[in-house]
This record gives structure tokens, sequence and C-alpha cells, in this order.
């Protein structure tokens, strides 16, 4: 144990501690976590923990969700009239366009489809993938303006493969299962470690 704490002590001195003061992954679910009684462990608490480990817990200003409710009552093919939730939540700390896609999915699913990399595979074979959410904060508005772009793209290009035989309402699920009937492989990403 001596000789691991000496072989890195060009980083950390003689008090590997030190180190816990640039950690700051999740700050403020990492503390809440931290405090946990595990006789008050709720299903909740246990999808916190989840959502910590993947690196996609939410932290939505409270303002944002009066705003979800209200692109429920949006219409078939008005979805770019959600293109400032959407960049609300592109911008939200653990949330990337799938998952914002997801959100709004689940609203109004006769407005929003998931986009995902099989959907959008299968539905826009020649385009490259949707942009990766960069950690550089200045480059998120870039972010928020592609990956908007991409998604309503893909909503419109979606309204015209859609019939009564391949319901909007459930276009998602069904491009996502043909890429898997098809034996298409999704790229593997290293997950980092927390």
């Amino acid at each position: 144990m001596e000789d691991f704490i000496k072989q890195h002590q060009d980083v950390w001195g003689d008090d590997p501690s030190v180190l816990l003061d640039q950690y700051d992954y999740q700050p403020e679910l990492t503390k809440k976590l931290d405090g946990l009684d595990a006789t008050q462990l709720t299903e909740q608490t246990l999808l916190e923990i989840v959502l910590w480990k993947l690196d996609r817990y939410p932290q939505l200003d409270t303002s944002l969700l009066k705003e979800l409710k209200a692109v429920g009552h949006l219409k078939a093919k008005q979805h770019r009239e959600a293109k400032d939730v959407l960049g609300k939540l592109l911008v939200s700390s653990g949330i990337r366009l799938p998952m914002a896609s997801t959100i709004l999915r689940f609203v109004n699913p006769d407005v929003f489809q998931i986009i995902d990399e099989r959907a959008f595979r299968m539905l826009r074979p020649t385009h490259k993938s949707y942009p990766d959410k960069p950690v550089v904060k200045t480059r998120l508005s870039a972010y928020v303006e592609k990956s908007s772009a991409i998604y309503f793209d893909y909503l419109d290009a979606m309204h015209e493969v859609v019939s009564e035989r391949l319901p909007f309402r459930l276009a998602d699920r069904i491009l996502y299962q043909l890429d898997i009937e098809r034996d298409n492989k999704i790229r593997q990403k290293k997950s980092p470690v927390k």
C-alpha cells in the first residue's frame, strides 16, 4: 500500500486525499448521495444513484417544467415551435439530444419522437450522427443550434415516411427495432470511471 502511495507522490505528495479538492463530479448530487441513510433508500434514490453513475442526472430549472407542459399542446408538425424549450433542455446538466428528445417524446408523442443512433441511422443512413455535447461551455450555443437543426430535420424526415401502417407515435420504436433486425452495430463509447 505504501509503495502505491509513493509511486504517485509526484501527484499528491504524502496525502492522496488532496485530489478531492479537484473532484467536481455532479457536486450537488454527490453531496446528497454521500449523506444517504440506507434505511431511507427509495426507488427515486436508487434512480438518482444510477443517473449519477451514468452522468445523466438532469438539473432542470423549475420554470422549464412549465414550458415543457406547454409543448404538450402542440400539434403534429409544429415541432419547431419548441426550439427554445429544446435549447434549454440541451444546455441543462445531464441532458444531451437523445435525452432531450426522450423527454419531449413522452410529453407529446404526436409531435416529438426519440432520436437515438439506431432510429437516426435507419431514417438518415447517409447523414453523420448528431453531435456530442461539448465539455467546454463556450461551445454550447453552436451545439444547441446544430442539434436542434438535426433533430427537426429528423422529425421532418419521419413525417415523410410515416403512414397508417407506420404511425408517427410509434415510429421511433419501430425504427429502433428495424436497425436491430438489420443487425447493425452501435458504436461503442467508453464509459469514464466516476
